[in-house]
């Protein structure tokens, strides 16, 4: 049968460079997505100046196709107006669409130029049909989900929630849900966050057992458990169609042209060879040609593939647990591939016919077909100066078309050239020249005009501070009768939260961890809250319903899904907004506050970038002064990677690197993922002894506890709830680190 769709996907390729950009165009893209030299995720590709952009979407138009402009990255409140005026000015130019992480600017760019695609980046890791809801109200018009759901969960997406998807099909996979990963910029300060990951996942690690003992993979042999497999999703096309995806995205900004071209071709060939197979009644079975997936191989892609999360929740199978170096490249291939893709710009085919008569004004009329059915041909006309009558050597038909069809280093060419000349004529060379360069900017023009932008409106207001002369100013030097913040507890074991409750905190999240649902009884649940899940996937929604029923006081939401959820249901406790939610400007923070009562500032942002946040806001701002930092949110299982999973949650186990620094490894069976978490706690008691202004206007500071006994998690709270006069519990600061309090990550 066949699948009755009548839209293709969208195929969208990468380009880091203009040579990539023109490769793959010619090789078949439909629209291709780049970067400026800020503000996007591949800080490291060679990207495009403005005025490379703005060249860029005039080429594509030309063809058709559309150019997308990544400002995937979190973004600082001192960057914020630089960044919207960026998209804003491009937009006047033509530019289609923008894929954006950060929330503050999805909200300001909806707000100044509502006419502006906006594409909701994978970095913001949506999982489920409540966070395409969420951003729908921001103005999103596509979203590209979390590479680690489901075919089926998709579908779901679809469904419930409308809107285009654009999924990913080729290229590297990242072991953590993108957006959720601060490995790289806790270890080496570089922040996927910014477009500056290191690629800590292809390391090698031990895993090791609750009891420390290495596990699963065998000894002697370096391993690397978080390395995924390259996705390949050749064999799987039709089910990815089918499914009504509407964008299948090719990665790789990073890599070179011949890979941009090489598999954008390769994909070109069997998207349209699935239309002759679908339209014949799927007869055959769905094959790849041998020679073609060798080639793909070929292309800068590690040995070993997958088909990636579609139909796997996750598993070993998905990853390169040996060394994940590239296959080799093959020469001959890139040659072919310069040749055929990136030697000569790709040319769009016109319809011409000029006419020379003595006495008159030359004239020639230009016409490009319709490039798609729903389209119209765009035609010129344009004249140049007259035509004399020929003395001595009149220039012939043939001789004028041979000279017209030079159309040089532009980007259309002379499939069909009809020339009328009547009589003996003559027109110098560089008039004709000027005529065929006259008529094609004519076209051009007027190819154009349709996908042109209305200019944008006002660029946004400067509002920020950018350092903490405020609090100074105000007469508030360190250390100087400020209030003291209120702690709070964040606890993972029925141990920690014993301990909080001893102290005395009155402010208690627990992590929802079997031991800890099994002691609460009713009065305590009403006078602590819940940890929301960090990952709310479609099998995960009537779990978070549950527990906001589950009579506790309040609950920490994590995601936009869980803040969809709790508008949905009207609740009525309290909300805290985890760090997790990215409020890096004013305009996120603000929208943010809209759900949440109170926030907790982000784990990669200096003291310095959260002034602008407190300003006005500081008694809902919370600040996480211990412990460790959630490094990686994981589908991937590294436990039953190892072949230790037990389907429940138990103790934790961990990973160790070369260096032998231990990463605690927390299994949320009920949520099927892992939590990575660093090898050291966070810690700012310096900073509390100090006095340090921005740590002592926060509403409250978080202790996070995780792998803490009983004892230590009473020392620490202790320590900060009595500002540091707690003399005694000094001494369980020994190994900490301070994460980018004092330098934000790059």
């Amino acid at each position: 049968m066949t699948s009755g769709r009548t839209k293709l996907p969208e195929l969208l390729a990468p380009a880091g460079s203009r040579k990539a950009f023109l490769g793959a165009l010619k090789a078949g893209a439909d629209a291709v997505y780049l970067g400026g030299e800020k503000f996007g995720a591949r800080a490291y590709a060679e990207n495009f100046t403005e005025e490379d952009i703005i060249r860029s979407i005039r080429e594509a138009h030309i063809f058709g196709r559309k150019v997308y402009l990544t400002l995937n990255v979190l973004t600082k409140e001192s960057e914020l107006k630089e960044t919207v005026d960026f998209a804003m000015n491009l937009y006047g130019k033509g530019l289609d669409g923008v894929i954006v992480q950060d929330l503050g600017v999805l909200k300001v760019l909806h707000e100044r130029c509502p006419g502006l695609e906006l594409h909701a980046s994978t970095q913001l890791s949506s999982s489920a049909p409540e966070s395409v809801h969420f951003l729908k109200e921001l103005g999103v018009r596509r979203v590209v989900p979390a590479r680690e759901l489901s075919l089926e969960e998709i579908r779901t997406i679809k469904r419930e929630e409308p809107v285009e998807v654009e999924s990913f099909i080729h290229g590297a996979m990242c072991y953590s849900y993108s957006g959720r990963c601060l490995i790289s910029s806790f270890l080496g300060g570089r922040s996927g966050n910014r477009g500056r990951c290191a690629g800590t996942c292809r390391l090698p690690y031990r895993i090791l057992s609750e009891e420390g003992r290495e596990a699963g993979l065998g000894k002697g042999k370096e391993h690397y458990p978080l390395s995924m497999r390259d996705l390949c999703v050749l064999e799987i096309l039709p089910d990815l169609i089918d499914a009504g995806i509407d964008s299948f995205k090719i990665e790789g900004r990073m890599k070179s042209p011949h890979y941009a071209a090489g598999v954008t071709a390769l994909y070109r060939k069997y998207i349209d060879y699935y239309v002759e197979w679908d339209a014949e009644g799927r007869k055959k079975p769905w094959k790849i040609e041998a020679e073609d997936m060798r080639r793909l191989k070929s292309l800068y892609l590690r040995a070993d593939l997958s088909t990636g999360y579609y139909y796997k929740r996750n598993g070993r199978e998905l990853l390169t647990i040996g060394k994940p170096g590239y296959a080799g490249t093959d020469d001959g291939l890139l040659a072919q591939i310069e040749e055929k893709y990136l030697r000569e710009t790709a040319k769009r085919p016109i319809l011409g016919s000029a006419v020379f008569r003595p006495g008159e004004e030359a004239k020639i009329t230009v016409t490009a077909p319709p490039l798609f059915s729903s389209e119209a041909a765009v035609t010129a006309e344009v004249t140049g100066e007259t035509v004399q009558t020929a003395d001595k050597r009149p220039i012939n038909a043939q001789e004028i078309e041979r000279r017209l069809r030079k159309t040089g280093d532009s980007l259309f060419e002379f499939d069909t050239l009809e020339v009328e000349v009547s009589g003996d004529v003559f027109l110098p060379v560089a008039s004709l020249n000027a005529l065929r360069r006259d008529a094609l900017e004519a076209l051009e023009e007027k190819i154009l005009e349709s996908a042109a932008k209305p200019e944008g409106s006002a660029a946004v207001t400067e509002t920020a501070l950018t350092d903490t002369d405020r609090y100074r100013s105000a007469g508030e030097e360190p250390g100087t009768d400020l209030k003291r913040p209120k702690v709070w507890a964040q606890v993972t074991t029925a141990e920690q939260f014993r301990a909080a409750r001893k102290c005395g905190i009155q402010n208690i999240i627990v992590e929802e961890t079997p031991k800890i649902m099994e002691i609460l009884t009713k009065e305590e649940r009403a006078n602590c809250l819940i940890a929301l899940p960090h990952v709310c996937r479609v099998g995960s929604r009537d779990r978070v319903r549950k527990l906001t029923g589950m009579g506790f006081r309040g609950v920490m939401a994590r995601n936009p899904e869980e803040i969809d959820i709790l508008r949905q249901i009207r609740y009525e406790g309290l909300v805290i907004g985890d760090g997790s939610l990215y409020q890096w400007n004013t305009a996120a923070r603000d929208l943010l506050l809209e759900d949440c009562d109170k926030l907790s500032l982000g784990w990669e942002l200096s003291s310095r970038d959260m002034v602008p946040l407190m300003k006005d806001a500081a008694d809902r701002q919370l600040l996480q002064v211990y412990g460790r930092i959630p490094m990686m949110i994981t589908a991937g299982c590294v436990k039953k990677t190892a072949g230790m999973c037990s389907h429940r949650e138990q103790g934790f186990f961990a990973l160790e690197d070369r260096k032998g620094m231990r990463f605690p490894v927390r299994c949320v069976c009920g949520h099927c993922s892992n939590v990575i978490y660093n090898s050291l706690p966070l810690s700012l008691h310096s900073f509390v002894k100090k006095g340090d202004p921005v740590i002592s206007e926060a509403s409250g500071w978080i202790c996070a506890f995780t792998t803490e006994s009983g004892s230590e998690t009473e020392q620490i709270l202790r320590w900060y709830s009595s500002g540091g006069e707690d003399k005694d519990a000094q001494q369980v600061f020994r190994e900490y680190t301070t994460g980018h309090y004092r330098k934000s990550a790059l």
